[in-house]
């Protein structure tokens, strides 16, 4: 990966092929006829860890996280899939092993925290992540990546930092953290530390539940977290 900032901002928009491909090769046919579907009818964005993965070479997709401008009948596209609604207003659809979370922009909590809008959608996706590896999304529609200079800088320096702090499940925030870096060895800002140690303090956590409506599983003990972030 380049060092310079402006060498990583040209190697991302000339990607967009090649994520496409991406998709086509690691997303069952079913859910690429669909997403091709979407985007006939409504702008579809495409955000977090599918394009996070693609740029760090890893050929694994069990989720798909999208976003849509305009409301539809879901059950038209996704005739044979499980799907629910979460406590979010957005949805959880499982499809062919893939686990597909959709929103509607008006439903998302960072639209419903900022009220209205006064900037693009994309820019607006890529701009409202909590992490900085999340700070990007890709258009369909326009085949082309919109990210921010926290994104080019995460593919630099491989770290986690917090870009958008304003979020409805800070207890998530904290266990994704430890999650994250334990999986993919990143390292942690101390901005991103300094942080984490506020929310662990300021706010009653029960972070069992929420590693098992996350996850379906616990990776990490009460004793655990408290350990990561007091260490």
């Amino acid at each position: 990966m380049a060092k310079r900032l402006s060498d990583i901002a040209k190697l991302i928009d000339s990607s967009s092929q090649n994520f496409i491909g991406y998709l086509q090769e690691n997303i069952d046919d079913e859910i690429v006829e669909i997403l091709k579907r979407l985007e006939r009818d409504t702008s579809v964005l495409i955000f977090s860890g599918i394009i996070r993965n693609f740029f760090l070479g890893i050929n694994e997709v069990r989720d798909i996280d999208i976003v849509l401008s305009k409301k539809i009948e879901i059950t038209q596209y996704f005739e044979n899939a499980k799907i629910r609604q979460n406590s979010f207003g957005g949805y959880k659809i499982t499809l062919r092993n893939t686990n597909i979370d959709l929103w509607y922009l008006t439903d998302t909590w960072a639209f419903q925290f900022q009220k209205t809008l006064n900037f693009e959608l994309e820019k607006y996706i890529a701009a409202t992540s909590f992490f900085n590896f999340s700070s990007i999304c890709f258009s369909l529609s326009e085949e082309k990546f919109y990210y921010t200079n926290h994104f080019t800088r995460f593919l630099r320096d491989k770290q986690l930092d917090v870009v958008f702090k304003p979020n409805s499940n800070y207890s998530l925030c904290i266990v994704n953290t430890l999650y994250y870096s334990n999986k993919f060895s990143f390292q942690i800002s101390e901005n991103l530390k300094s942080y984490l140690r506020i929310l662990h303090k300021s706010d009653t956590h029960n972070y069992i539940e929420t590693q098992i409506k996350h996850f379906g599983k616990i990776f990490y003990s009460e004793e655990d977290i408290d350990q990561f972030i007091n260490s």
